[in-house]
């Protein structure tokens, strides 16, 4: 482990944030503009695939940052191995190298999103709150130029609801939780049961994995969200 202190237990109600990056000064820097955030707490920082894993059996993160090359791997190449050892936690790729196979990449293994480097911090602090919060970390505009690449052969989504393929489109549209319910006239918590049903039933580990699988199968298209016919 490099940087930021070993913590074991992190602080109730905060959102717990691993950071996973092999340069030190950057490592430390993310650090430093999270610690200083409100509700948000580091509680580790890893330097290489191998530290990641091994420091998994001990963190159960909210938000783990994960930079894309590694000295012993890539970031996306470890994405499956991590969500086995921390089912619920959301991933936000970080990285220089934002080419569209890298990002589809992301997508397809699980990521909420990805930030590129670059950006100003104050995206990424809203970056990491979103994926908390369990919402979309990409642009429809992002989503429909990948689209390409994230189609493939197969079906899923047999047992998708109506409500729950309405509530795909509006995923696929960027409507986080609390604009869902408002706009279907339910309750938050009824949402988010929806949500997560949704992301269940599709095997994904976040909602926007749970959009790209239902994009490359085609239960819905965009722009719009639409669902298609049976």
């Amino acid at each position: 482990m490099v940087g930021a202190p070993d913590v074991s237990h992190s602080t109730e109600g905060a959102i717990s944030v691993f950071i996973v990056d092999d340069h030190l000064l950057v490592a430390d820097s993310l650090a430093a503009t999270i610690a200083a955030e409100d509700g948000m707490e580091v509680v580790g920082i890893a330097g290489t695939c191998a530290e990641t894993l091994r420091a998994m059996s001990r963190h159960q993160p909210d938000v783990l940052l994960l930079d894309q090359r590694l000295p012993d791997g890539l970031g996306t190449d470890l994405l499956s191995r991590l969500f086995d050892l921390a089912p619920g936690m959301k991933v936000i790729l970080v990285t220089a190298e934002a080419s569209d196979a890298v990002l589809a990449a992301a997508i397809r293994g699980g990521c909420a999103g990805f930030f590129r480097k670059g950006a100003r911090a104050t995206e990424l602090i809203g970056a990491i709150r979103g994926a908390a919060n369990d919402e979309n970390m990409i642009s429809a505009a992002d989503l429909r130029r990948l689209l390409p690449q994230l189609r493939g052969a197969g079906r899923l989504g047999d047992d998708l609801t109506e409500r729950e393929r309405s509530i795909l489109g509006l995923l696929a549209d960027g409507i986080s939780t609390s604009g869902i319910a408002q706009q279907l006239i339910i309750a938050p918590a009824t949402a988010r049961n929806h949500v997560q049903s949704v992301i269940s039933k599709l095997g994904a580990h976040s909602r926007l994995e749970a959009v790209s699988i239902a994009l490359r199968e085609h239960i819905i298209d965009l722009p719009g969200g639409r669902a298609e016919p049976s």
